[in-house]
Formats: structure tokens, C-alpha cells, sequence
């Protein structure tokens, strides 16, 4: 598709300007973004936005990804526990974190039907999964748990609320086919939240 294509050239600085919030995945999957992405990070911060990243699956396996020179401009870090454990070569998710934290403000770590690891500014918050009893398909619980922590980040929640959310969103999509089929909107979010896993926020 055309995601491997992308350079930084085609993302003008009124695009940026214009935005609130940077997301940024799928980074082993465009390489005419990968020598410029401290770039990209380092204009969205410059021009006052938050940031996020889920660099997600190396299909080479070499996870060359220069995150010392990338994470100081990112506030969120989205790793899930394989990919952080491959990408810092640990074999404990204790000394993956050690190795990121000094660099991102926050490195969130999905653990899958286990939970997530918050981790940063003196945090380090592990909270369950949300249990759904009847997984329908679990594709895009990833994206899923994104979209609901960076959600609530970019709404001025704290930290550990958007981690709840992240949770709660991520359950919420295995409750149906497809990466999207379980949401239609926020109130459905909530209402499915509250009825199938006993949120109430």
C-alpha cells in the first residue's frame, strides 16, 4: 500500500500545526519514515502537541529502532510486552521498562488478556484486564486498547484513568468480528463497559 511510501515530505507543517495530537505506528512497516521519525516527534512537540507511539511488529525481526533518539520526544510509548522485550533484547519486562523509562514520559506496555504495565514519571501501575468470558476475535485489541488510553490522555485524564480506559476499550473489541464491528460510538462504550464489565466512570 502506500504507507510504505510515506516520507516526511508529505506531511506539510500546517498539517501538524493544525493537530492536536501525534500517533504514530506500524514504524518497521514505512521505511521512507524511519530515518526522520525523531524529526516528526521533535516538530509535533515543538509546535506544542502531544504524542504517541506503538512502533508494533518487526517482520524482520531486527527491531532496528533507535528509540534513545526517538522516545525523549514521544509522551506515550504503546509497546506490547514481546515488542518491548525484543526491542530492548531483555528477557524480563522489569528490565525492558528500566531500559525505556529514562527516555519516554510514559511507557505503557499491553500485556494482552493479562492487562497492562503503566510505567514513568516514578509510576508503575500494573492493572487487570477487563475479562470478557466469550472472545468473539481478539484482531485490533491492540489498536483498540490505543485508541481508548490516547482518548482519555488527550482529554486531560490522568495517566492511570486513560490505563483503565486502554483496558476497557481493548476488552470491549473482542467482544465482536473485526478490528472496529464493537464500537460505534463513546455512549456505546460506556453503556457495553458498564453492562458487560462493571465500568463506571
Amino acid at each position: 500500500g502506500a504507507m510504505e511510501h510515506l516520507t516526511i515530505n508529505d506531511i506539510p507543517d500546517e498539517i501538524i500545526s493544525s493537530a492536536k495530537h501525534l500517533h504514530f505506528s506500524s514504524y518497521f512497516l514505512q521505511p521512507g519514515m524511519q530515518p526522520d521519525t525523531a524529526m516528526l516527534f521533535k516538530k509535533a512537540k515543538d509546535k506544542g502537541l502531544t504524542t504517541s507511539l506503538d512502533i508494533q511488529w518487526d517482520p524482520s525481526e531486527k527491531w532496528n529502532f533507535n528509540y534513545k533518539e526517538v522516545l525523549p520526544y514521544v509522551d506515550v510509548f504503546l509497546p506490547n510486552e514481546q515488542e518491548a522485550l525484543l526491542l530492548t533484547n531483555e528477557n524480563t519486562l522489569d528490565n525492558a521498562i528500566n531500559k525505556l523509562t529514562p527516555y519516554a514520559k510514559h511507557i505503557v506496555v499491553k500485556l494482552g488478556s493479562k492487562g497492562s504495565f503503566l510505567a514513568g514519571n516514578g509510576i508503575n501501575i500494573f492493572k487487570k484486564s477487563f475479562l470478557n468470558k466469550n472472545v468473539v476475535d481478539a484482531i485490533g485489541a491492540g489498536d483498540s486498547f490505543n485508541a481508548g488510553f490516547i482518548f482519555k490522555f488527550i482529554n486531560g485524564y490522568d495517566v492511570t484513568e486513560c490505563q483503565e480506559f486502554g483496558n476497557l476499550t481493548g476488552a470491549i473489541n473482542t467482544t465482536a468480528a473485526g478490528g472496529t464491528a464493537a464500537f460505534g460510538n463513546y455512549e456505546q462504550i460506556i453503556k457495553v463497559g458498564k453492562e458487560r464489565f462493571g465500568y463506571d466512570k
